[in-house]
């Protein structure tokens, strides 16, 4: 057993006490450390805060005094200890005052946190070296959510989680609005992240299980393994109208009248524009035009992509949206999760999970908005677990998204968050917060997470680990890109630089050009 590093004094109660620190350097706040119970014996409790005083008063600092001697005193919190059914019990003696405290065992903080031995790894216990194995069926069955401010790390974070999924074989669906997930398909390369992997006890590695598809009017549709077409028949009016971006109420009457009309048959959007041409009424025209850019879009085809290969065992399919307008992805969203789920019901596709990137684009909460893909994937987030059909929600702005989906994710990692509208979000959104856990979101590293789940005993600290694959979201470096423009331009890393002097053509180019200025300006 090691040696004590602090001693309890002052008031305790079965659920926390202040302790001395004997040696500052030995106690850090989120530590774990275990003190002995007289009835129920060695009991783990957390570190939430430390704070030094001295015997100074105010006249002694002004009169330039030193203090002889700091006190540095904890304040821990009870988390308990597992019974002989392995439940967790919280004692209902309070702790004694001169009991010693001591660093908790490795062993005795994975007990007692319920961490699991295999599952997904998402990283490391905040300064220890215990493995985070998150339970896979929990995690996608019963939803997930990954919530934090722009640059703190959740689409990294994401990209860990799908990593893990990619390699049991898990199928996924991932909805990629700003194409940073193609990357998966690429070992990770970046040297500083390289030297890091040791750590984790990682090494690069590429993903072969990854299929990119884009829509028609993407601009990367040369680079992608797919084309997503989807099926025109019976649009609704309300997703026409967001689609076209119709927001004059008589253009609108005159369409929900043509889909009325319609009714009771399959109809395209030819059908609807013909059924609009056969109506008396000048406003018909400005909505023919809206009807014929849905056409022009290339969205809809006779021939669409069959949706059950965006959900195939052992693959991951990334639908990049970049480039594509945000109506046009919404409506995207909405038809394919809609059918997504509707072939998972009748189990002609694989039970698997949704990865929703930008989560407040298409489930925004009440008075941010509003999408069309908004009730099907409240529906998944209520409903899919029962049909095997688990949702992973990601946003920057937790305040934006819908709280009944948030609420339903069992698993919740929050990054760094200070918005205070977000913060709230959280507190509204997340069960089981205290106040001194809120605060400490605020203060997250990059790349370091706040873990909430039924699984876990308590919220955890969690250095998440370093990616295997590349990843597509990091932020460019403007100083670094402009050089490299610059140098380009000058032909500092040209392929076919002249060493300095001017080429017979260059020197002619450059005296034309001074002719021509001569000519346009004079002198």
């Amino acid at each position: 057993m090691k040696g004590a590093v602090g001693r309890i004094y002052g008031e305790a109660s079965p659920t926390e006490f202040n302790f001395v620190v004997f040696d500052p350097k030995e106690v850090r706040r989120t530590d774990y450390v275990k003190v002995w119970n007289d009835v129920d014996g060695w009991v783990v409790a957390q570190v939430l805060d430390i704070r030094a005083t001295a015997d100074l008063s105010g006249s002694d600092v002004l009169q330039g005094r030193n203090a002889e001697k700091e006190l540095y005193v904890a304040k821990a919190t009870v988390i308990g200890k597992r019974d002989e059914k392995g439940l967790l019990r919280v004692p209902k003696t309070p702790f004694v005052p001169g009991e010693n405290v001591f660093k908790a065992e490795e062993e005795l903080v994975i007990d007692v946190l319920g961490l699991e031995k295999e599952g997904i790894y998402l990283g490391l216990l905040q300064d220890t070296d215990i493995r985070v194995n998150l339970d896979i069926n929990s995690l996608v069955q019963k939803h997930c959510c990954i919530l934090a401010k722009t640059g703190s790390g959740k689409s990294y974070t994401a990209g860990v989680i799908i990593e893990e999924l990619l390699e049991r074989g898990v199928p996924l669906f991932i909805i990629d609005p700003h194409g940073e997930y193609a990357t998966l398909k690429e070992p990770n390369r970046n040297e500083e992240e390289i030297q890091r992997m040791e750590v984790f006890g990682v090494k690069p590695r590429g993903y072969s299980n990854v299929m990119i598809y884009v829509p028609p009017n993407s601009p990367f549709v040369d680079r992608a393994d797919g084309v997503l077409k989807l099926d025109g028949l019976n649009l609704t009016a309300e997703e026409i109208v967001e689609l076209a971006g119709i927001t004059n109420s008589t253009s609108q009457a005159l369409l929900y009248q043509a889909i009325k009309n319609l009714k009771g048959s399959n109809y395209t959007i030819e059908d609807i524009m013909s059924e609009i041409e056969s109506i008396k009424h000048n406003a018909k025209w400005a909505l023919l035009g809206h009807l014929e850019k849905i056409v022009e879009a290339g969205l809809f085809d006779e021939n669409p992509t069959p949706v059950h290969v965006l959900l195939q065992k052992g693959k991951a399919v990334v639908l990049d949206m970049r480039g594509v307008p945000p109506e046009h992805q919404d409506l995207i969203v909405s038809r394919i999760c809609h059918q997504l789920f509707e072939l998972r019901k009748r189990n002609e596709v694989p039970a698997g999970m949704i990865v929703l990137e930008e989560a407040h684009n298409f489930i925004p909460e009440r008075g941010f908005g509003r999408a069309v893909s908004t009730p099907v994937l409240r529906t998944i987030a209520s409903e899919g677990r029962k049909f095997g059909l688990g949702l992973m929600v990601i946003s920057q702005r937790p305040a934006r998204v819908d709280k009944n989906v948030i609420s339903q994710c069992n698993t919740q990692i929050i990054l760094r968050v200070t918005n205070p509208n977000d913060i709230n979000a959280i507190k509204k959104g997340v069960e089981g917060l205290t106040a001194e856990m809120v605060d400490e979101i605020k203060r997250l590293p990059p790349g370091t997470a706040m873990v909430v789940s039924p699984e876990l005993e308590r919220p955890i600290i969690v250095s998440v680990r370093v990616r295997k694959s590349m990843h597509g979201g990091a932020a460019v470096n403007v100083v670094t890109e402009s050089k490299k423009k610059s140098e380009k331009k000058s032909g500092g890393i040209g392929l076919f630089r002249t060493g300095g002097k001017k080429s017979g053509d260059e020197r002619e180019s450059k005296k034309n050009k001074g002719s021509l200025l001569k000519k346009m300006f004079g002198g």
